[in-house]
């Protein structure tokens, strides 16, 4: 069964046999101007919201928003950052927090819409924090296999392991398996040369072994490389006939939309390729 996430565009399918989903990775404090972030130090959201808007005209399908930081009330902006981007936007919402208080504020600001947490792991303080605040809001989330058994796997292995505390955990609490989006892990390949394959065979046991939904956050893949996102680009692309059903992209990277409609046609995820030739249109259009 796939993931299905709620908005007020409609409903969000990531699963098998499904169109490749694309996630903005650019509400991400960290990675932004300092002027936005003095921005949100005075409530001011308008900057980010622009961002949001941005990333879906160019046909991302929804954003996931990481506002930690120890000078920001995240208790305060998450939910009225995903109030905005509803009331503006009306995509699916990635919520990047594990503050329990934040989380339920955002979920109950997008309600009834059904959100994306991002992250849980594996570790058994972490399950017992996240795991009543999804089941309370009914919302899904994103299954990070890094624990206390293996820390961060470096192995299929040991990555599939993890993965099946989280999956277990979730049984606990009844929160059902098609409402976890598995993390394959991606790893700077300039670091770790044998990494990518690593992942592709993780992705592949994710959905056929474990038949979860699949995600990676593809801004690791080029780290440490000259024109980092063509090597993030490849990386997605190469995953995507491996079992990759979602990916956190930078929506900046050229090429990038087109691209993955091009492939999601070739695997015939895009039946006679409507996406693409919508896109296409959509492109002459501008």
């Amino acid at each position: 069964m796939p993931t299905k996430l709620t908005s007020s565009n409609g409903d969000l399918f990531i699963g098998k046999g499904l169109p490749t989903v694309l996630i903005n990775d650019q509400l991400r404090i960290m990675d932004q101007d300092p002027m936005i972030f003095e921005q949100l130090q005075k409530k001011d959201v308008n900057r980010l919201l622009d961002i949001a808007k941005s990333g879906h005209a160019s046909g991302l399908d929804m954003v996931d928003i990481l506002i930690f930081h120890q000078d920001l009330d995240e208790v305060e902006l998450l939910p009225r950052i995903a109030r905005m981007i509803k009331k503006e936007i009306g995509c699916p919402i990635a919520l990047d927090s594990r503050n329990v208080d934040a989380l339920s504020a955002a979920l109950e600001a997008v309600s009834p819409d059904k959100a994306l947490i991002n992250s849980v792991s594996a570790e058994k303080e972490v399950l017992e924090s996240i795991l009543p605040v999804a089941k309370k809001y009914g919302a899904a989330m994103v299954g990070m296999p890094i624990g206390d058994t293996y820390g961060l796997p470096k192995t299929v292995e040991g990555r599939v392991f993890e993965a099946n505390v989280i999956i277990e955990a979730c049984e606990g609490y009844g929160i059902r398996k098609e409402d976890i989006v598995m993390d394959g892990i991606c790893l700077a390949s300039s670091a770790e040369p044998e990494t990518f394959e690593i992942t592709l065979q993780t992705l592949m046991a994710f959905q056929n072994d474990l038949e979860v939904s699949t995600i990676l956050g593809i801004g690791n893949a080029g780290f440490g490389m000259p024109d980092q996102t063509v090597i993030d680009l490849a990386y997605l692309i190469g995953a995507i006939p491996w079992g990759l059903n979602s990916a956190i992209v930078n929506p900046n990277t050229e090429g990038l939309v087109k691209t993955v409609r091009a492939m999601d046609f070739l695997m015939n995820t895009d039946i006679g390729g409507k996406r693409y030739i919508n896109y296409w249109h959509s492109l002459r259009k501008k």
